[in-house]
């Protein structure tokens, strides 16, 4: 039975996945909470007054606008982005446009987040439909931006703060058709009428068949913020799936495990990357930090999964004596597929790399599983069944992450590569 096959029919749907992935980059950091939905709003109603693209177009050009600062991880990228006069941003463009290409539905039109703050001089050789995008992109962001900076600067000041970049910073045409569409359309009462993503969505829904691809991407989001978790989550999942073929857990469920372990991490996205990447032993405070992120997972995946995949998800942590987190529950509280899940966790972690140590071989892995379990923390049952089925689903891991660390490092090569290009 392969993976695919057996999650398909519980995979969170489109909606659900969409809400997920905003609330997620709202949490990278406070001064971005629902950027990329207003800018998506904003280019969504200067190619309705444009008028020169078709639906599908209209669908990707929306979808780019809703993710296109999926690749600002670094307080410091955001601090430049912030601010209203920034001319170039290409660290954030660079890793969006890499991770959108190779990890996301919307590869066909990625380019268009890799130019979203060149200067209108810029787009020699891009083409025609990417670089339309790209500008119009830059304009709304901007003035979403200048929007959050002078929370009470009239429609008539952001016109004239926007013409003044058009011609150098901005493109000419893309200000005029914003400003255009502003006064057709009543920006602010767009805004607001399309203030959930689900509302504005509607037009443009994720189509169910492609609910999965998003879903991963943002699991990706996630993981790659680290070199050290790259894999992290789609491993955790994968072993749980194999643990749970091999326990006989009914087909019914097999999804809900796997997806289960899919959104188990998302919330590690509010963690400060100085936690995540720190060489040595977490401090007191900063191991409750670390921990805030079963928290954020529930704040994310509220009401967009199930609740078995919510229990699982959250419940990773928790051991069967009561001593896990966030809420000490024990073993009478802890269904089979909860104690398979965090049993995966706990092999991802141990056979990964990790900031303070290196990847465990199968012999030490095997051994920390089985004292856990002898010490009565996991459940025996499952990590017997680890133990003696480790080297077939670690192998079974290894088919499921070859690409994707595959593309990491296609990411990682080609990021210095186009940064030396364009800083």
């Amino acid at each position: 039975m392969s993976t695919s096959a057996s999650v398909a029919g519980s995979t969170p749907r489109s909606l659900a996945v969409a809400v997920m992935v905003q609330r997620a980059l709202n949490l990278v950091d406070v001064r971005l909470v629902d950027h990329g939905l207003r800018v998506a709003v904003y280019v969504d109603a200067m190619l309705d007054l444009d008028r020169s693209f078709g639906p599908e177009d209209r669908r990707d050009a929306f979808l780019i606008a809703l993710f296109h600062d999926i690749g600002a991880y670094r307080t410091e990228e955001i601090d430049r982005m912030v601010d209203f006069e920034t001319e170039t941003v290409w660290e954030h463009s660079a890793y969006g446009y890499l991770f959108l290409r190779e990890l996301s539905p919307l590869s066909r039109m990625a380019e268009a987040v890799l130019y979203h703050h060149a200067p209108c001089d810029a787009f020699d050789g891009v083409e025609p439909t990417i670089a339309h995008v790209a500008k119009i992109l830059h304009v709304a962001d901007r003035a979403d931006v200048f929007a959050l900076e002078f929370p009470d600067a009239s429609r008539q000041k952001l016109h004239a703060r926007l013409r003044q970049g058009a011609g150098h910073l901005l493109d000419s045409e893309a200000v005029e058709l914003f400003c255009a569409a502003d006064e057709v359309f009543d920006l602010e009462s767009r805004i607001a009428e399309n203030a959930s993503v689900g509302r504005a969505l509607a037009a443009y829904p994720i189509i169910d068949v492609d609910a999965p691809s998003f879903l991963e991407m943002l699991v990706h989001v996630i993981d790659f913020r680290s070199r050290h978790t790259v894999a992290h989550t789609m491993t955790t999942a994968q072993i749980a799936f194999s643990l749970a073929l091999r326990l006989g857990v009914a087909d019914e469920d097999l999804g809900a495990i796997y997806n289960g372990g899919l959104v188990h991490d998302l919330g590690k996205i509010g963690v400060p990357l100085e936690i995540l990447e720190k060489p040595g032993k977490l401090t007191e405070a900063e191991q409750a930090i670390m921990r805030t992120h079963v928290e954020l997972t529930e704040r994310i995946i509220d009401g967009c999964v199930c609740p078995q995949v919510a229990r699982i998800a959250l419940r990773h942590h928790e051991k069967l004596d009561g001593s896990g987190y966030p809420h000490g529950l024990a073993a009478s509280d802890l269904t089979e597929l909860e104690r398979i899940v965090a049993v995966a966790d706990i092999v991802s972690a141990l056979a990964g790399t990790r900031s303070y140590k290196e990847a465990y071989g199968r012999k030490r892995v095997v051994s920390i599983v089985g004292d856990m379990a002898s010490e009565g923390l996991i459940d025996r049952t499952v990590a017997s069944v680890l133990i003696g089925e480790y080297d077939a689903i670690m192998e079974e891991v290894r088919h499921v992450c070859a690409p994707i660390m595959s593309a990491y490092e296609r990411i990682q090569e080609e990021y210095g590569t186009l940064i030396a290009k364009l800083v």
